[in-house]
């Protein structure tokens, strides 16, 4: 029986029956609905944007990326960009190597921390309130005097800096660390490690974007690949909660939306001009009446938009932009009618008087136009774009992203 049988748009899973209680609670904490009709057929339908590995109770199974030109070190150097990568001094992270495989990723996060820790570990000062004998640090001078006309022991109220070990990167480290300890194979050096980081506060989900949110510097840098490699497994790696003969870590990430944050990452930070933006809310643009009361809405919501402006007086004061770019990760089928007709349909809606299509490749590729041969669209061509995603090294991967910035800037200009 093979493990996995690719379907169209899903990848297909045969469940052995002692299996079943593994994917049971594997699919319901990863959000991932198991069909009744599936689960009586013994089968799990994975979408085929997911890539990364699963162990149950008697195999492993490798969840291949979706396109044989690429393996899972190209996704995860993805993953580092997007959460981690600020500027040159982060190419290590963008490198292409073996020690990047997913399932290496616990014992190469494990082993520079470890190796870290001998150096240092990371502490600021933090305020902390405190109840003294004696005055020092910010006295809070009301309280404390009334403390003394009670006769209180430790009459002082006051705030003092304290050094600590609770700041963010350690806070992502001891989260991290947590679901490490659940395993069976890394479970004690998880545990022995984690008696460095006590009165650490761990963050237990949306760990990526906690770690965007975390300034590098020259006192801190060195734990900058460990702290991305901590948010993965907070965000991507789960383990098997119950005991007895059950399944050990499982990683998952989802490419699709990675590539899309990828694309976006790019346009947004790494261009000259801050043109580009994303709206974060759904807008309207129908409803469905019945009798003339309302029984449904549509919603929409470009990927990318090139110069919007939210009230247009040309337009009567309604939302354009320029131009409208949507990320696409179809490799190997660009312009397909679905897409097709959703960026023209943001063109119309926007008066935008350009509309590009993203794609990944594996090399470089020039872009194309599709032109539809219809007088009375108002703009009837639709441009590729294409950025390549198996560049072997970081120089060759920046490489790759200037050309997609150059690209798009061409056919906007």
């Amino acid at each position: 029986m093979e493990e996995i049988i690719n379907a169209e748009g899903q990848k297909l899973i045969n469940v052995f029956p002692d299996e079943i209680e593994f994917f049971t609670n594997f699919l319901e904490k990863k959000g991932i609905t198991w069909s009744h009709e599936q689960k009586e057929a013994s089968v799990v339908a994975l979408s085929k944007s997911l890539t990364g590995y699963i162990k149950t109770p008697r195999r492993t199974i490798d969840i291949e990326p979706k396109y044989k030109e690429i393996k899972i070190v190209h996704i995860l150097r993805l993953y580092n960009y997007v959460y981690s990568y600020r500027d040159v001094q982060d190419d290590e992270l963008l490198d292409i190597n073996k020690s990047s495989q997913s399932q290496n990723i616990v014992n190469s996060f494990l082993r520079k921390l470890q190796e870290n820790i001998s150096i240092g570990i990371l502490q600021d000062y933090f305020p902390s309130e405190q109840k003294t004998k004696y005055l020092k640090g910010n006295v809070d001078y009301v309280s404390t005097y009334k403390n003394l006309m009670k006769l209180k022991k430790y009459p002082v109220k006051t705030e003092v800096y304290i050094l600590s070990p609770n700041v963010d990167i350690n806070r992502l480290i001891v989260g991290a660390l947590q679901i490490i300890s659940q395993s069976g194979q890394n479970s004690s050096q998880a545990m022995e490690l984690l008696g460095y980081f006590t009165n650490v506060v761990p963050i237990s989900e949306n760990a990526s974007e906690f770690l965007q949110n975390i300034h590098f510097n020259s006192k801190n840098i060195r734990y900058k690949k460990i702290a991305s490699d901590a948010a993965m497994i907070i965000d991507s790696l789960y383990y098997d909660g119950l005991k007895g003969n059950v399944g050990g870590e499982s990683f998952l990430i989802n490419f699709d939306m990675l590539f899309e944050k990828f694309v976006r990452k790019i346009l947004l930070e790494e261009t000259n001009e801050r043109n580009f933006s994303i709206w974060k809310e759904l807008k309207l643009f129908g409803k469905e009446y019945l009798n003339g009361s309302v029984v449904s809405s549509r919603f929409y919501q470009p990927d990318i938009l090139y110069k919007f402006n939210p009230q247009d007086e040309e337009r009567d004061y309604k939302p354009t932009a320029e131009a409208v770019l949507d990320v696409k990760n179809k490799a190997n089928g660009i312009f397909k009618n679905s897409d097709i007709y959703q960026v023209m349909l943001y063109n119309q809606l926007l008066y935008a008087k350009k509309s590009i299509l993203i794609y990944p490749s594996f090399f470089y590729k020039p872009s194309t136009i599709l032109t539809i041969e219809n007088d009375s669209l108002p703009v009837p061509e639709i441009h590729s774009v294409f950025i390549d995603i198996a560049s072997p090294d970081a120089g060759t991967f920046k490489v790759a992203i200037r050309n997609l910035i150059e690209d798009v800037y061409e056919i906007l200009e």
